[in-house]
């Protein structure tokens, strides 16, 4: 109870007032057709009741849609300060619609009730005008005649007191509704998560895409900017090869970017970047080029394969050999490919390095990803006194 009365000193503490200002400027639409309804006849207090039935009514059926909905999410986290998750553009169940139904009227209903008590309070704030402007001065109040004096001072502080406090009081009951009728029902819940789900899925996958691309760039574009420093003057040839190298590479790298950022920033995505096994040659040249001996063997009709895995089997050789840049010890790097009937089996072996092996975690992590997308198999590890890449991804589904 102690941090009750500390509430009424913030200023958030009072966000049901612009809240049921807003329901009132939503009820507005709905007023004519209770106005239509006030012409029947009857007694005043039955066509009071039957002119607020067909607010409800109205208001109910306008809520059935889904922008309102979306609306009134929106506008509960923005004035309410709640924290609702967005519905999304996908069409609400009925059960929802129902819900949003129930949130418009009694939205509407609670405003109307709120702001017309409120009204009623602050003007008792104004009695003390009715003392000060001369004795004898008498006003009416609900059919008791009184005449004003120096007791309107603390009934108007008394009533500016209450007037807060209904205010103050209000704000969490506006919140409870939102959060009960506007909040997410299972169905959307789920939703929710695929679409979660769906947004990590493509980050991972650009992620991956950045380390591959970008990474193996900048490890063969170190490499070689180093050996081409060392012969600038030995051998002239050689830098310009390296520098050659370098730029086809940066190149290649820019186009994967470029195609990143745009699914970044949801662009009209320009077509993605074509990297198969049938340039797995390029690669090895690549690698050849930065100081490595790469031997390379490609059997079985390559260029015959599915676009996606072609695709990933390229990204894997690229990691294999940048792994093999960075960490592997003297010795000449292997590097198979065998596309057979059933299966595609990539594998990369370089000698381990001196101190052991030191493994990039992420770009490994990535790989699996990758790999276990297309129902396959990744092993990376020491083999004795060799480190082994391998990956085994089936092309039949039934393999």
């Amino acid at each position: 109870m102690s941090g009750f009365p500390r509430s009424l000193l913030r200023l958030g503490s009072y966000r049901s007032v612009p809240y049921a200002l807003l329901g009132m400027a939503l009820a507005l639409p709905a007023f004519p057709f209770a106005l239509v309804a006030a012409l029947f006849p009857g007694t005043p207090r039955l066509l009071f009741f039957l002119a607020l039935l067909v607010v409800a009514a109205v208001l109910a059926l306008a809520g059935l849609s889904g922008p309102v909905r979306r609306f009134g999410v929106a506008v509960a986290n923005a004035v309410l300060g709640t924290d609702l998750p967005s519905p999304g553009r996908t069409r609400p169940a009925w059960p929802d619609r129902a819900r949003s139904a129930a949130w418009l009227v009694l939205h509407a209903g609670l405003s109307g009730l709120l702001l017309a008590i409120g009204s009623i309070l602050l003007l008792g704030v104004l009695t003390p005008v009715m003392w000060l402007a001369g004795d004898g001065a008498q006003f009416s109040f609900f059919g008791a005649t009184a005449v004003a004096g120096s007791w309107t001072v603390p009934v108007a502080l008394a009533m500016l007191a209450l007037a807060l406090l209904l205010a103050a009081a209000a704000t969490p009951v506006f919140r409870a509704g939102a959060t009960a009728l506007l909040g997410p029902s299972a169905a959307e819940r789920a939703a929710l998560a695929e679409r979660r789900a769906a947004l990590l899925a493509q980050r991972n996958r650009l992620a991956r895409e950045l380390h591959d691309s970008i990474g193996h760039t900048l490890t063969t574009s170190t490499i070689q900017a180093a050996a081409a420093a060392d012969l600038v003057e030995a051998d002239p040839a050689q830098v310009r090869r390296a520098l050659g190298t370098i730029e086809e590479a940066s190149r290649s790298a820019l186009e994967d970017l470029d195609h990143v950022l745009g699914l970044l920033r949801e662009e009209p995505a320009a077509k993605a970047p074509t990297r198969t096994l049938a340039e797995v040659d390029v690669l090895a040249v690549r690698a050849r080029e930065a100081g490595l001996d790469v031997r390379l063997a490609v059997t079985g009709p390559v260029a015959a394969l599915p676009a996606t895995v072609s695709r990933e089997g390229y990204r894997i050789v690229q990691e294999g050999l940048t792994n093999a840049l960075r960490h592997a010890g003297p010795g000449a790097v292997d590097v198979r490919v065998e596309a057979g009937p059933e299966r595609l089996g990539i594998a990369v072996v370089n000698a381990l390095p001196g101190a052991g092996p030191r493994t990039g975690r992420r770009g490994l992590a990535g790989l699996a990803e990758r790999v276990e997308a297309l129902r396959g198999e990744l092993d990376a590890g020491p083999d004795g006194q060799q480190w082994r890449l391998s990956a085994s991804i089936p092309l039949r589904a039934g393999a």
